[in-house]
């Protein structure tokens, strides 16, 4: 193997680690922003968990829109509560189809009493499911991805084999 040749083997391994190095903060980045989603749901929930108080509440409408694979449709609860002599209004975090509620159901909400802007359907699924799925998901998505991009790393293996 001549000296052009071993030049080129290194800079084609150093190439290949780089790329490898940016797809790992590539990835690792956006599960730490999904992870912080799950988190800032987690920390809201748990403030109205502990600082919130419920009222009654009325489903008014179903918000319509596509499910995960394109397709039609998945409908998510608009509730309306009233708070301080005023009447506010919020979307629920979660989908369904069929749906969960319909027009007109009575439901208890829990809203931060100095923001009732701040509100959810006062029912565990409701509060917690996204936090739940979404923070153990992306943590194992990232243990995985970094497991085999490390080991990729280590042994100088190109991504494309």
């Amino acid at each position: 193997m001549s000296k052009i040749d071993k030049t080129l083997d290194l800079v084609d391994q150093t190439a290949n680690r780089l790329q490898i190095g940016c797809l790992t903060l590539f990835f690792n980045l956006f599960f730490a922003g999904f992870c912080l989603w799950g988190a800032y749901a987690a920390s809201v929930s748990w403030q109205l968990q502990t600082k919130g108080v419920t009222t009654p509440g009325v489903v008014t409408s179903l918000e319509e829109s596509s499910d995960s694979e394109g397709g039609c449709c998945v409908y998510s609860p608009v509730v309306e509560f009233q708070a301080a002599g005023q009447n506010y209004s919020f979307e629920g975090d979660n989908a369904s189809d069929p749906p969960a509620y319909r027009v007109g159901q009575k439901i208890t909400v829990r809203y931060d009493p100095s923001d009732p802007d701040t509100a959810q359907i006062d029912n565990f699924f409701e509060r917690w499911l996204f936090p739940i799925i979404i923070i153990p998901a992306m943590l194992l998505a990232a243990l995985v991805t970094n497991f085999f991009m490390i080991r990729a790393w280590w042994r100088g293996s190109s991504l494309e084999n």
